[in-house]
């Protein structure tokens, strides 16, 4: 894992496009988008065609968020939601399945698929109003805000999930990618109410049977994680991603986001943009978490240089998202 992950969006239906297919969020959702229909060559394609069985487990309502339909385009077999669950007892009322019964689920149902799998479950039980089945409200600490109920539940769902595999036969040969769709809105810390800390959200990859333990200190944004998954699983053919492999030292050390405008953090600094995508303003956020020293005159060459690289990389997005060209070109 490393100290500065992010989101590259602020909702729910920004994380998928990110996660699966390396694919930022700019002016509007992906999803969204006129371009949505594209065809994406993302992680759920590129596992399926070397055999893996892929599916999504999301326990909210059937084509909720649009996510059934966005799962199909990007090549996912097999969809689980509420229906799939077929228990309404289990069903929070408001957002889905509550997360220690589908998680419960998620482990049984992983455990008939055949081998190799690619699969992904989205909770849910962390939203707003942030609440815990009756019967476990009072098993789980309250914290200074609502949501650390509802943490420490899913936190014990994830455990028990955990546990429940971990004598599998696939266990120590599988890859755990764990990270959040976007952070909450509701947050009592100031240094994660700021342009930087509004999408900072854990990235953790895990995998029991090698060694990949260690903090980094360099950028890991979602749309990363695809061509760090396809490093680790030795696929060699040619792709394209709008993030880095984390584990390529050579790989430039940067990430995209939009707060009111676009801003592009590189290494220890972020340049935020105006509505004319000018650099306006340069920080150190890892010595100024607060965003208070406005840097942009004392290090005019780094802004310089940073604006450089952020227009070629969002012409490049812009340029494929408009002719369709989010797939390597193959003869």
């Amino acid at each position: 894992y490393t100290e500065y992950s992010f989101a590259n969006g602020k909702k729910s239906i920004e994380a998928l496009p990110a996660i699966w297919g390396s694919i930022p969020s700019y002016t509007q959702p992906y999803v969204l988008s006129k371009y949505s229909s594209n065809k994406i060559y993302g992680l759920p394609h590129i596992l399926r065609s070397k055999g893996y069985h892929t599916s999504f487990f999301h326990g909210a309502p059937n084509g909720s968020m649009g996510f059934q339909s966005f799962a199909n385009l990007m090549g996912i077999e097999h969809y689980y939601g509420k229906d799939e669950f077929g228990n309404n007892a289990e069903y929070d009322g408001i957002w889905g399945i509550w997360d220690q019964p589908f998680l419960k689920y998620y482990a049984n149902t992983l455990k008939t698929f055949p081998q190799p799998f690619f699969s992904t479950v989205f909770t849910v039980s962390s939203h707003d109003p942030f609440k815990v089945p009756a019967a476990a409200e009072d098993k789980y600490p309250s914290g200074p805000h609502p949501i650390f109920k509802a943490f420490s539940y899913t936190d014990d769902g994830v455990r028990k999930f955990f546990a429940s595999i971990k004598n599998e036969p696939w266990f120590t040969n599988t890859l755990f990618v764990i990270t959040a769709d976007h952070t909450s809105p509701k947050c009592d810390l100031p240094e994660f109410r700021n342009s930087v800390g509004v999408f900072r959200v854990p990235i953790f990859f895990y995998q029991p049977g090698a060694d990949l333990s260690g903090k980094s200190e360099r950028i890991f944004q979602q749309t990363d994680i695809m061509p760090t998954v396809l490093q680790i699983l030795n696929y060699r053919e040619p792709y394209v991603t709008f993030g880095k492999n984390l584990l390529a030292s050579d790989s430039p050390d940067f990430a995209v986001n939009k707060y009111e405008n676009y801003q592009y953090l590189s290494g220890a600094h972020i340049l935020k943009f105006n509505a004319e995508n000018k650099g306006v303003e340069l920080y150190n956020y890892r010595q100024d978490k607060f965003l208070k020293n406005n840097l942009i005159h004392q290090e005019k060459e780094r802004a310089a240089a940073l604006e450089k690289e952020f227009k070629a990389y969002i012409q490049q997005f812009q340029n494929r998202m408009i002719d369709d060209r989010f797939t390597h070109e193959r003869p």
